[in-house]
């Protein structure tokens, strides 16, 4: 069969995942690099991705929706991180997520064993949806910052509360300036990341692991450069 059956049947990937990792160069056959999908490959042969045998290699990608106040730290035995919310199984995989939010905020974050995987997102830049709840029924003043786009204020007439959202590459700066509205009723969440949004019904302090298409969605970029060549 051909590698990129191969290693489609052998769960490396989505479709477009693993045509990247053969343009990457980051799958041997019997340690010679291989970048063309239709190389013919048998059982016998030494199949490895990132210089591990592909039976060895399944990657997470995971999506966590963190609670207020954990840190980033995927290792299980520190509390108040998000690798204490891992289950018995996913405890032994080496998980790294994108160190890009605060503590102090809650919502969205991307963890993966796959390291070239955050690295390609990370390099996408993609921009962040935050939010915060404020009381009242005026509409607060945020300050003005170019870094922030699709600002948006709506008012609950109903629950007494606006809702202050906006969009922006800078994630510390956005829950620093969040956080310092008058009368905030709780945490600044991350709603979305780039294309990715924060699945409705992924309670605070779960996990899941992502869809193929929210894969090709967040590398979709570098997958659109792979099909035009």
């Amino acid at each position: 069969m051909n590698i990129e059956r191969y290693l489609t049947e052998h769960r490396q990937g989505t479709p477009l995942q693993i045509l990247r990792l053969l343009r990457q160069g980051r799958v041997t056959v019997n340690s010679d690099v291989i970048d063309s999908p239709r190389t013919t490959v048998v059982e016998a042969d030494n199949v490895r991705v990132d210089g591990m045998t592909v039976t060895g290699r399944q990657p997470q990608y995971l999506v966590f929706n963190k609670p207020v106040g954990f840190q980033l730290s995927m290792d299980p035995t520190m509390p108040h991180s998000l690798g204490s919310l891992l289950n018995a199984f996913d405890q032994p995989r080496q998980l790294d997520a994108l160190a890009d939010l605060p503590k102090e905020a809650v919502g969205l974050v991307l963890t993966s064993d796959d390291v070239r995987f955050l690295t390609d997102v990370t390099g996408q830049n993609w921009p962040s949806r935050f939010q915060v709840q404020v009381s009242g029924t005026v509409v607060p003043t945020l300050a003005p910052n170019q870094a922030f786009q699709d600002v948006t204020m709506q008012v609950d007439q109903v629950h007494q509360q606006v809702t202050v959202a906006l969009t922006t590459i800078d994630s510390a700066m956005a829950v620093a300036a969040l956080e310092k509205l008058p009368d905030v009723l709780g945490p600044v969440e991350r709603l979305a990341v780039g294309p990715l949004r924060l699945p409705v019904d992924l309670p605070v302090g779960a996990y899941r692991g992502l869809l193929p298409t929210e894969i090709d969605e967040l590398t979709g970029p570098l997958d659109e450069k792979i099909k035009t060549n």
